[in-house]
């Protein structure tokens, strides 16, 4: 376990505090566009820094210590175009609010969520089986307002200190509660069930969200959505027509704007779809998505952010990662995108090797998209 003591913490305070006002990340900041950025996921950092992430969601200081060594870390090491930032985040968890519908998370010590998949709900559609749940005392908000009131404690108004916020969407929810093929059956054999189970599901977000804005004086209620399940074939266009559109309709009539709706799969099926949600101005261009379908579908005046998957960043050649950096670069012509590095983990024996590969993919990266631009 890593712990750290108040002297320590306030150390690692002032080393933040001079990265961020430092003349490498003022340069930083100043770097044209397309920008590159890499990210290590939650399991990427426990490995490195060889910590249990539930003594990590289980204690403020550690928390504290490990999310500035980390920020620290990342902008001393990677020579990306991510500026660091004074600011620090709490959480207990990559799916802290599932507890909010009534879904319990443990993780694993490296990071991996196990989520309960024995709902009664998953062999009874039955909403009655579930009930909504206190901003302050439902799920384990009342764990997360203990940590977040001793991370603010503890940096005594030298960092800004960021509660999080429920951008889970109702896909993913719904799906964890039934169980993937049943879903899929619902949506055929009961439909109005699946209807209304969603719109609870986007229900209780509006709760939890209207109790998150009285309780920290928010009025900017701008919130994206995370559904991993948007992924054809795992669900059709006619589903997400008319189970899932509904609802981020919804959605963004009250939050005002979504800027982002996040998957983990192809979604160019779904373009056509996802236009009409008139305030989602970013859309991802993941691993999973053809480019070609994306740059047809996607009007040219909307953001793209183009994920590499990360065994292509781990495992490269270094041609190859010209051809595909080149590929992107040619034809993103004329359009505002950003190259990211995603969810990098510990791929090799030692996770070292990784973070170098990394550092060498950034700079081959960096060159091919200078190159090109230079060029065209």
């Amino acid at each position: 376990m890593v712990s750290a003591d108040v002297e320590a913490l306030s150390g690692l305070m002032d080393d933040l505090l001079a990265a961020v006002e430092s003349p490498g990340n003022a340069e930083r900041r100043e770097r044209p566009e397309p920008r590159i950025s890499v990210y290590l996921e939650n399991l990427g950092w426990a490995q490195l820094f060889d910590y249990d992430m539930n003594d990590f969601y289980g204690s403020a200081e550690t928390q504290l210590a490990l999310t500035i060594r980390q920020k620290l870390y990342q902008f001393e090491q990677f020579d990306d175009d991510s500026p660091v930032t004074p600011d620090v985040g709490v959480t207990i968890g990559m799916y802290w609010d599932y507890p909010m519908v009534g879904l319990s998370v443990r993780h694993q010590a490296d990071g991996v969520p196990l989520i309960q998949d024995d709902h009664p709900l998953s062999r009874e559609a039955d909403l009655s089986l579930l009930a909504p749940q206190g901003f302050r005392t439902g799920g384990e908000m009342p764990r997360l307002f203990a940590l977040y009131d001793r991370v603010v404690e503890l940096v005594d108004g030298r960092l800004p200190v960021h509660f999080p916020t429920w951008s889970r969407g109702p896909l993913d929810m719904a799906v964890q509660f039934r169980g993937y093929e049943q879903f899929v059956l619902d949506c055929f054999e009961r439909p109005q069930f699946v209807h209304d189970l969603l719109k609870w599901l986007v229900e209780q977000r509006i709760r939890w969200w209207d109790g998150y804005c009285e309780a920290f004086g928010v009025t900017d209620r701008t919130c994206g959505i995370a559904d991993d399940w948007i992924n054809a074939p795992f669900i059709t266009p006619a589903i997400f027509h008319d189970f899932l559109l509904p609802r981020y309709l919804e959605l963004e009539a009250y939050h005002g704007r979504i800027p982002f709706l996040h998957s983990c799969g192809d979604q160019a099926p779904f373009h056509q779809d996802m236009l009409t949600i008139k305030t989602l101005d970013s859309y991802e261009q993941n691993p999973w998505t053809d480019i070609e379908a994306t740059l047809r579908n996607i009007p040219a005046d909307k953001w793209l952010t183009v994920s590499i998957r990360n065994a292509d960043v781990l495992f490269f050649e270094e041609e190859a990662v010209r051809r595909q950096i080149g590929r992107i670069v040619d034809r993103c012509v004329g359009r505002r995108y950003c190259i990211i590095g995603q969810a990098l983990q510990r791929m090799h024996d030692d996770i070292r090797e990784d973070l170098r590969r990394t550092q060498r993919w950034i700079g081959i990266v960096r060159d091919t998209v200078r190159g090109r631009i230079l060029a065209s």
